[in-house]
Formats: C-alpha cells, sequence, structure tokens
C-alpha cells in the first residue's frame, strides 16, 4: 500500500571496525538514536535509515526513494575535508559516513530537497558549502559557555536568540528559546549561501539556513533530544511539511 508520508532520509554515525571484540560487533557498524526516526514519523513522515558508504554508491537510485532529509548528530568531521589538520581531542574519523553526507548534500541541493541538520549536520552542511569549523570550543577568539556534554546527560542548556527575519523565527515563532547543548565544535567561517540566523549569548552560531532555498536549515542543538518542547516539534514538522511539497 502506498504511503502518503513524505519519506525523510537519516544518515546514520558510523562506528570502525576494532582490533578485538566488543559490543555488539568488530566489524565496523551504523546506528541511529530513535529519537530522530520517533521525531520524524510523530510529525508525519516515514523514515528511511541511510546507509553509509564507501564510496557513496548508487546515490541516484537511492535519492528516487525521498522527498527530504535529516542530518543527524555524531562524531566529528575529519578535519581534512575543510582543509585543517586534526586537532588532539576529535573523535575517530568516519571516512564512510563523511563522504557519503557530503554527497548526499550535494543531490539533496540538485533536487531541492527540504534539509534539516542537527549538531554534526549542522556543521556538515556548513563544510558541504565551503565552510570551515572550530574544531574546538577552546579556539574560538571569545570565552564561551558551556556548550559540550561528555556524560550526554541532555541536561546542558543556554539561551538561543533568533533573527526576527529568518525562516527559522518564522517557523518557531519565538525571537529567545532555550535548548540543550552537546558539542565541543562550532561554524567558523560560513559556506555559500549560508547565514547565521541564531546565537547563543557568547555569541557561538547557533542556526544557519540557506538563503536560496525554501527550506535548507541547520541548528547547533538537539531538539530530537527535547521533542516535548514547542519549538522542537516545530522543526521536524517544517521538515517534513516542506518535504509534502515534492511528493
Amino acid at each position: 500500500m502506498h504511503s502518503n508520508r513524505p519519506k525523510i532520509g537519516i544518515t546514520l554515525s558510523e562506528v570502525q571496525e576494532a582490533p578485538t571484540y566488543r559490543w555488539p560487533a568488530r566489524k565496523r557498524f551504523d546506528f541511529l538514536k530513535r529519537e530522530y526516526y520517533e521525531a520524524i514519523f510523530a510529525a508525519g513522515g516515514l523514515p528511511i535509515l541511510l546507509a553509509n558508504s564507501d564510496p557513496p554508491s548508487n546515490l541516484d537510485e537511492l535519492t528516487d526513494l525521498l522527498d527530504g532529509l535529516l542530518l543527524t548528530g555524531g562524531g566529528d568531521f575529519n578535519p581534512k575535508t575543510y582543509g585543517q589538520a586534526s586537532l588532539s581531542g576529535n573523535s575517530e574519523p568516519a571516512k564512510a559516513r563523511d563522504g557519503f553526507e557530503l554527497a548526499l548534500i550535494e543531490k539533496a541541493f540538485d533536487r531541492k530537497w527540504p534539509i534539516l541538520g542537527i549538531c554534526r549536520g549542522h556543521q556538515a552542511l556548513n563544510i558541504a558549502l565551503g565552510g570551515t569549523l572550530f574544531q574546538d570550543l577552546s579556539c574560538m577568539p571569545f570565552k564561551t559557555l558551556p556548550h559540550a556534554d561528555p556524560q550526554q546527560t541532555g541536561q546542558i542548556f543556554h539561551d538561543v536568540t533568533i533573527d526576527a527575519e529568518s525562516k527559522l523565527f518564522k517557523i518557531v515563532g519565538a525571537e529567545s528559546i532555550q535548548t540543550n547543548s552537546s558539542h565541543h565544535q562550532t561554524i567558523d567561517r560560513l559556506g555559500r549561501g549560508l547565514k547565521a540566523v541564531a546565537f547563543a549569548p557568547d555569541g557561538v552560531i547557533e542556526a544557519v539556513e540557506h538563503t536560496g532555498h525554501d527550506f535548507v536549515l541547520g541548528v547547533q542543538w538537539h531538539p530530537e533530544g527535547h521533542i516535548d518542547r514547542d519549538h522542537s516539534v516545530k522543526l521536524f514538522k517544517a521538515l517534513v511539511d516542506n518535504a509534502r511539497k515534492l511528493m
């Protein structure tokens, strides 16, 4: 039976092969927090999980199935993708994921899909469009608030101020919201066509949107982690509603 739900592709985190036994497998594998899947389904979309491939393969066939794209959080992008040497403290590179996501973002732009990037996904959008990152918040030219959450408590929060002229403001309907935070990297130089539209009190870029597309949005926080908040629900609903226009 044909589904009337827009099909939203969701990227997966990647774990590299291990030299010794570990649970659940020594071989490399992909995984996803259920919160992403559940948020898309609750917003009216049909989640399609996108396995990483190296090199990216069958992208044309794969993207024929989809109406929109959710770029999820996860480990650090390899800094070589934006022309930098890696600093100590970065997570292990995920070669297949990095290459797959960059190719997928290019396809998404070609097909004019709506895109929502979350945390790493927000950074992935910027890298794909030629931007760069601060590899650690300590590299920034000013002192920052606590943004990292090493123990994954979900209890690190700060306020975010939103540009009242932005698409993000039209979605959430507020100039100030409180968000969770779990990252140690952040956007430095903006990618082509991107505009910073939300900031933490310390000046860290918290959201970007593309000026040439109806719905290409990246947020540095994790709305899937607090889906009980109205502004979180609105983000996923906006992605699904914009994807429905392509069906």
